[in-house]
């Protein structure tokens, strides 16, 4: 059984699909594994023709809750470093090193159903995040 943190994750990334994909966001690959990470989404910005790898990072918001923290927080120093291995692999996996390409994150915070289903959301668009290869 999936806990709730992978269920909201889960449905993080599908409320952030939908997204881009009314952004003008072509879909490539969905959790783009390797043994040392995974990068969310990969999708073609056909704006600036560029492909783009892309960080979900989804929080529950409760209201009986006190602490605050943001979802921007989850991306830590840690998982930047996993991200630029996993973000050369599919590169060069795929034969693109000499294409135009950025990363994204997108930040999430939502209130989910009881069932953890996002019945609405605050959701922030950080594109260009430099990551110093």
């Amino acid at each position: 059984m999936e806990s709730n943190h992978i269920i909201i994750g889960k449905n993080g990334e599908d409320f952030a699909v939908k997204y881009l994909i009314e952004n003008n966001y072509k879909i490539l690959q969905r959790n783009y594994r390797k043994k040392w990470g995974e990068i969310d989404i990969v999708t073609f910005d056909l704006k600036t023709k560029e492909i783009v790898f892309i960080e979900v990072k989804t929080i529950q918001i409760r209201k009986n809750k006190k602490e605050v923290f943001l979802p921007e927080e989850e991306l830590t120093l840690r998982k930047i470093q996993k991200l630029k291995k996993v973000i050369l692999s599919f590169l060069a996996e795929h034969h693109l090193d000499n294409n135009k390409w950025r990363f994204d994150l997108i930040a999430i915070e939502a209130v989910c159903s009881p069932t953890f289903q996002i019945t609405s959301a605050k959701l922030r668009h950080y594109q260009s995040i430099f990551l110093e290869f």
